[in-house]
């Protein structure tokens, strides 16, 4: 997915006006109206829309990020703004700090996967502490932009899904809850159509609940795991973009502990696992 074509230059800013939560997504909107990919929407329908979708509970996140957005009716292409405000604003986030780095997201009514994927984009470039200052830190609004890209940048590997054959099982085992939805929010951003997923228990935990082995298997303390198994079928030729964009999450797997990747090659796919 290249995310460039839905966040054009003039619709970022380091000098975001306002210093209310109404305030700031007016701001929002001209900036999301000023885009080309808007088509000439009346920047007053936008901010409606992102108003009306706050009512439902604040997008401010927590750690200084909102991600407000809406879908509008008449409009035929997705279009993102970036704005910063050094001072921050009460935007009512979920950890009550203020929010200094928006990122707005509007588009057509009919395309909720696409919209899903933009939100899953900014939700993992917000994620990591380095992407969130890089952005702070930008001295001019070419900077923050190209910021906010590079970080959504890895995930890419599917553009072309629909031309590709579907012929490898990626199965990915994880045990922390963080990277476990990192992870999904990836495979969403990326389009993979159909992933699945299971949770299960480690052996450790079933047989410590055995009296027999009672007080020889509780090493796994009071965090208790829960192991979870995600499922998706994933063209063959791009299985390395794929397991670099995970540990780009994970780190290094060969050194990190709780996650792994299996790769199977099935000798027959038929049928697909997307969504009905």
């Amino acid at each position: 997915m290249d995310i460039s074509k839905y966040l054009p230059p003039e619709s970022c800013t380091i000098e975001l006006a306002g210093k209310t939560k109404e305030e700031v997504i007016s701001s929002l909107a001209g900036l999301l109206a000023a885009s080309p990919n808007a088509a000439g929407t009346d920047p007053d329908i936008i901010e409606l829309g992102l108003l009306e979708r706050e009512k439902m509970g604040s997008t401010g996140f927590g750690n200084g990020i909102a991600i407000p957005h809406c879908k509008i009716t008449g409009m035929k292409e997705f279009v993102l703004a970036l704005g910063v405000s050094a001072r921050g604003v009460d935007f009512e986030a979920m950890d009550s700090r203020n929010v200094h780095i928006f990122c707005a997201i509007v588009g057509p009514p009919d395309e909720p996967e696409m919209h899903l994927r933009l939100l899953a984009a900014a939700s993992r470039v917000f994620g990591g502490g380095k992407s969130r200052y890089e952005m702070l830190s930008s001295a001019t609004s070419f900077a923050l932009r190209e910021a906010f890209l590079y970080h959504a940048a890895p995930a890419t590997a599917l553009d072309s899904s629909k031309d590709r054959t579907f012929n490898k099982l990626l199965i990915v085992v994880v045990q922390e809850e963080d990277i476990y939805n990192d992870i999904i929010e990836l495979f969403l951003e990326m389009g993979l159509p159909g992933a699945i997923t299971h949770e299960g228990s480690l052996m450790s935990q079933i047989l410590s609940g055995a009296p027999v082995f009672a007080g020889f298997l509780d090493v796994l303390g009071s965090s208790k795991p829960e192991p979870r198994t995600i499922l998706a079928l994933v063209p063959g030729d791009t299985l390395n973009e794929i397991i670099s964009s995970i540990e780009e999450i994970t780190g290094d797997l060969d050194n990190h502990l709780g996650a792994c990747i299996i790769v199977l090659s099935p000798e027959v796919v038929r049928g697909s696992l997307e969504t009905l």
